[in-house]
């Protein structure tokens, strides 16, 4: 069956692919067959030996639209805020069609001191270009618009929609529930509300049933397919917002909180308004989809690389290790990745075999445990080069939060706020945690490192990922942060 969210791209894809078809069977009108263009009316010009150029657009639109972020789902998003991305799409798209019909031809006349007459700059290209753009522009918001009517249409009479829940059987919860029913084309629709007070209270409110507690969050959200959590607790305090977070922070959810609660945790963490709603939605996902599919080509592309050019690094590694103590040369360790998947990490082994028969425990200043070849490994950060191969496999990225143990998850969640959002990011082979920051060795390390965690996951970017990867060639030269 297929999801919401992808049954909407598919239509974006297809609205805007019809779109652009048209205006090219306009522009190719206007040009050719309307006569308003003097010198280029040609009536046997047929559109069948243009059939490619068009193709050949409408396939390069669709690609600078997806690099743009227009195939994010906009159904609950503003108009306005989409028809300005259009706008900025397409005169992106216009230049590179200037650029490319005539920025050929303008670098040889320069570098030949050839003059550039008149009709080079105001020929009869341009117009075309520019009626292309214009009806390109036109029929690409206008086929969006009646796009998403018939889709909020469809909301208004019950079909699709996002099942969300309301944690806290109040005033506040009833207000949210009673507005979002009557307003369905919003696409979200209460399907129960949760509250710790679940065992002694009526098992409906508002008309919508009451499904169990904060523990029961995990359950509640696979059978009913949640994709959103609203926090309503009138007179919640920190703590107890903190208390419910623990609990859903690690789910594949969005996070809403009414504007009342917003004061109780402003400062501790970024939020972004719902559009068209008054609730503030809490660690939202700000970089542009764009970055993220360019930054997943990286981290095959630069893993790639960094795997071949690395191999006689790794092969004297291996060796080292082996003829140090004759134990394995790697290291293999479960972790845990986003959302709570397990994968598996392989580093070289750094201490000796028996480095935790006593059970899991923090590495310390000049641990014992960690051998010579140990020492230096960890300094250089050689040891961290196998987990390349789970950068190539997708379960980490070249850049994010330092991947831990579930044994330590389960115990820091409890004692750190917020800290099980730190499950929000793809894990890192570096971070900004880690080039900042040295090893974890305590508890207050970690709550330094969440902190730094949680900046690069507000400020994520392209950008700010580069900084990060040559901050970390610093770390490797100097040994800077290594226990």
């Amino acid at each position: 069956m297929i999801r919401a969210t992808t049954l909407e791209r598919i239509l974006l894809v297809l609205a805007d692919f019809i779109a652009l078809s048209i205006c090219f069977v306009l522009a190719f009108w206007v040009q050719f067959h309307s006569g308003w263009i003097v010198d280029k009316f040609d009536p046997t010009k047929s559109l069948g030996e243009y059939f490619h150029m068009g193709l050949v657009l409408n396939v390069g639109w669709l690609f600078l639209f997806t690099c743009a972020g227009l195939y994010r789902s906009w159904l609950l998003m503003s108009r306005t805020h989409q028809v300005l991305r259009v706008v900025r799409a397409v005169v992106i798209g216009i230049v590179l069609i200037i650029i490319c019909l005539f920025g050929a031809e303008f670098v040889g006349k320069l570098f030949a001191n050839a003059p550039l007459n008149s009709g080079y700059l105001y020929g009869s290209r341009f117009p075309w270009i520019f009626i292309y753009g214009g009806f390109a522009l036109g029929l690409v918001g206008f086929f969006r618009m009646v796009l998403y009517a018939c889709l909020r249409g469809f909301l208004r009479m019950g079909y699709g929609g996002n099942n969300v829940l309301v944690l806290g059987a109040t005033e506040a919860g009833r207000k949210i529930a009673e507005d979002l029913a009557r307003t369905p084309a919003r696409g979200q629709r209460v399907v129960g509300f949760v509250d710790e007070r679940y065992q002694v209270m009526e098992k409906d409110f508002a008309g919508v049933p009451v499904l169990g507690k904060y523990s029961d969050l995990p359950y509640l959200v696979k059978k009913h397919k949640i994709s959103g959590i609203i926090i309503a607790h009138e007179s919640s305090s920190p703590q107890e917002i903190m208390r419910v977070l623990v609990w859903i922070c690690d789910l594949a959810l969005h996070i809403y909180i009414v504007p009342e609660l917003y004061s109780v945790v402003n400062g501790r963490f970024k939020g972004n308004l719902v559009y068209g709603f008054e609730l503030q939605e809490l660690f939202a996902f700000t970089m542009p989809p764009w970055q993220v599919r360019i930054k997943r080509f990286v981290d095959i592309a630069f893993g790639a690389f960094l795997g071949v050019i690395s191999l006689p690094i790794c092969l004297l590694a291996a060796i080292a290790v082996k003829l140090e103590d004759h134990g394995p040369v790697f290291y293999s360790q479960e972790r845990i990745g986003l959302y709570g998947k397990p994968f598996m990490v392989y580093k070289f082994r750094t201490m000796r075999t028996d480095a935790e028969k006593f059970g899991a425990q923090w590495a310390t200043k000049d641990d014992p445990r960690i051998t010579k070849v140990g020492k230096f490994l960890r300094k250089t950060r050689i040891d961290e080069l196998p987990q390349i191969l789970c950068v190539l496999k997708g379960d980490m990225s070249m850049v994010g939060p330092r991947p831990e143990r579930a044994v330590f998850i389960a115990k820091l969640r409890e004692e750190i706020p917020f800290y099980i959002s730190r499950l929000k990011m793809k894990p890192g082979l570096t971070g900004w945690a880690q080039v900042c920051h040295h090893y974890d060795t305590s508890t207050e390390d970690v709550k330094i490192k969440l902190q730094y965690d949680m900046y690069y996951y507000e400020n994520m970017s392209l950008l700010l990922d580069f900084q990060i990867l040559v901050r970390t060639v610093y770390v490797v030269l100097t040994g800077k942060g290594a226990q």
